[in-house]
């Protein structure tokens, strides 16, 4: 095997990598067997996740489309990360890698490093970045890359390893944007463990000013990219970015958003065992205070784990509210708290006690992944039903869009409710079937927001004719309302009409 790494003929950075994998052989193979467990549904169970319809058309097209070159990038380097599979498999290890780098340097137990790796890979949140599998390889590729950037900073003098960071740093933000508060975090998680083992104030403020300021250069090159590329800042993600006035004015419900997240209700928090965790980041500050006999020592410890709930909330000061799927950084607070508690006590039985909360708190949060992985693969199966059965009807009727010489139109949508015969969903405020989990965009249908480019494009999908086209807000005709409103909605027979060179089929009413 040490041949192997020593093909590329330099033997410095080969026996280094070598040793790295051998050392850490047992952790790797744990963590990816448990991120492979934890997600089974999603990975061995065959559908087509959300956007798959636009990348299926556009390909490597809708990453520059989106803004996310280091996805255009990583498209060419590994092609084949995009697909089901292979896609959530390179995911997994590309967490498992990120979490081990993290950690790997600092002089803790084996034992406190795989608790971690094992609490980030599990961590409910990545679960709703999985079902993007044509882009969430390169999402997570993109998060190693950031932590990958990090190592290559904080211990470096060599101007050309600086620009290789630089680069990797710049592939991991603009692959996915809410890498940036990932790569603070791993920062301060870093200066932490080592300020709590050198006590070196000027080395850890040092480090701080070192990564934040590679983490603004790296970016600018992506706001610069934006510019040169998409013409202006306000484009798909930078637009979302408010001013300092508005930020001061959401203040109040950023803070509130982050509260419960880390207290476990509400918003996006009620999935995680992270109540539990902030009791235990309490009662550790709390021995601190009485225990460190350095009073100094002890405030600039707590000021630390001070900026990183910041470095892990950093894109919520920008962007207030944020979807579950970016919220990736917050995957580190259970991970870190539990290592911290692990390390810095030396009772025993406190840390079997912790071995055993670790185990409790993955088989909570891998509850909610199986529920949300089931919850989307029943949702996938009742779209694939619909489609089939829409595509049924439309040969049967007008067999010669087959062969593209019709057009095809959707007006209205099918929302997930009991009103409709072919859904077998409780009705409780709009809440599925028992065996289905609403969060987010789990049960979100292909069919739903009644967008006709993209109904079509998941029929496509199914087998539908390629060389059908969309007509798109045919609803929005005044000569074409009338003859619509009169129009019975699907699933009647004659919920789909011929107009002019479009066919098309009414939804609901």
């Amino acid at each position: 095997m040490q041949k192997i790494f020593n093909i590329t003929g330099n033997s410095i950075y080969a026996e280094k990598l070598y040793k790295f994998i051998i050392d850490y052989k047992n952790i790797i193979l744990i963590s990816f067997f448990v991120g492979v467990f934890v997600n089974a549904i999603d990975i061995f169970t065959i559908k087509y996740g959300i956007d798959s319809e636009a990348y299926a058309h556009r390909e490597y097209r809708e990453y520059i489309m989106i803004q996310r070159y280091g996805s255009y990038i990583l498209y060419f380097l590994i092609p084949f990360a995009r697909y089901h599979i292979i896609s959530q498999l390179t995911g997994i290890m590309s967490l498992v890698m990120a979490a081990l780098l993290t950690v790997s340097r600092h002089n803790i137990p084996k034992e406190a490093k795989l608790l971690f790796v094992l609490l980030f890979v599990t961590y409910p949140n990545f679960t709703f970045l999985q079902y993007f599998y044509f882009q969430s390889a390169y999402n997570l590729i993109g998060l190693l890359f950031v932590v990958i950037a990090y190592r290559l900073i904080e211990c470096n003098r060599n101007i050309f390893i600086y620009i290789l960071a630089v680069i990797f740093l710049y592939i991991g933000v603009s692959s996915y944007q809410p890498n940036f508060a990932v790569f603070l975090t791993v920062m301060m998680i870093n200066v932490i463990l080592d300020f709590i083992y050198k006590k070196d104030y000027k080395s850890s403020i040092k480090q701080i000013l070192k990564g934040t300021f590679f983490l603004i250069l790296a970016t600018s090159l992506y706001y610069l990219s934006i510019k040169l590329i998409a013409g202006n800042l306000n484009s798909y993600h930078t637009g979302y970015i408010r001013s300092y006035n508005n930020i001061m004015n959401e203040l109040s419900d950023i803070i509130t958003y982050c509260y419960r997240i880390l207290v476990s209700y509400g918003f996006n928090g009620e999935h995680t065992a992270n109540l539990l965790v902030t009791i235990l980041l309490i009662l550790l500050i709390i021995q601190m205070i009485f225990i460190q006999k350095n009073l100094k020592v002890t405030i600039f410890v707590i000021c630390l784990i001070l900026l990183f709930l910041l470095a892990i909330f950093s894109l919520n000061t920008m962007l207030a509210w944020l979807l579950i799927r970016t919220m990736l950084a917050v995957a580190f607070y259970p991970a870190f708290i539990i290592l911290l508690v692990y390390c810095f006590n030396s009772n025993n039985k406190l840390k079997y006690l912790t071995v055993i909360l670790t185990i409790l708190i993955i088989g909570y949060h891998t509850t909610y992944i199986v529920k949300y992985q089931f919850t989307y693969y029943m949702s996938y199966k009742q779209d694939e039903f619909l489609a089939r059965d829409i595509m049924s009807r439309l040969y049967i009727k007008y067999p010669e869009i087959y062969n593209g010489k019709y057009k095809l139109a959707f007006a209205g949508e099918l929302n997930r409710s009991a009103d409709h015969p072919l859904t077998p969903y409780i009705k409780d405020n709009g809440t599925y079937h028992p065996l289905m989990t609403k969060k987010d965009f789990f049960g979100y249908s292909f069919f739903s927001g009644g967008y006709t480019e993209r109904i079509l494009a998941f029929m496509q999908l199914q087998g539908f004719p390629m060389s059908v086209q969309p007509v798109l807000n045919i609803g929005q005709d005044k000569n074409i309302k009338p003859k619509l409103d009169v129009l019975p909605a699907y699933p009647d027979n004659n919920c789909m009409i011929l107009l002019n060179d479009t066919v098309i089929v009414k939804l609901s009413n």
